[in-house]
């Protein structure tokens, strides 16, 4: 008859599942990083073709200009990570 024993100890699972939320807000904050300054773009020039987000987009998230938020949000995160990572 199989038994089942524990593959990981107690303290393992729990950092996984705290990394998780923190992966969120890596990623939250790593998007307000790069949708700071609207510069990507398709185009030749100074003529563009194509904007990947429309103003609307920045204004229903209120994702825009918030480099300096986004930034701290992501060294604090870093920061957890490299300690217990």
């Amino acid at each position: 008859m199989k038994t089942f024993e524990d593959r990981h100890p107690l303290a393992i699972r729990w950092f996984h599942w705290v990394n998780f939320p923190v992966l969120a807000v890596m990623i939250w904050s790593g998007l307000l990083i790069y949708w700071a300054n609207d510069v990507y773009r398709v185009g030749i020039g100074r003529s563009t073709l194509f904007k990947f987000f429309p103003d609307s987009f920045y204004f229903v998230f209120n994702i825009g200009f918030r480099l300096a938020e986004g930034m701290a949000w992501h060294f604090t995160f870093m920061a957890r990570t490299a300690v217990w990572g």
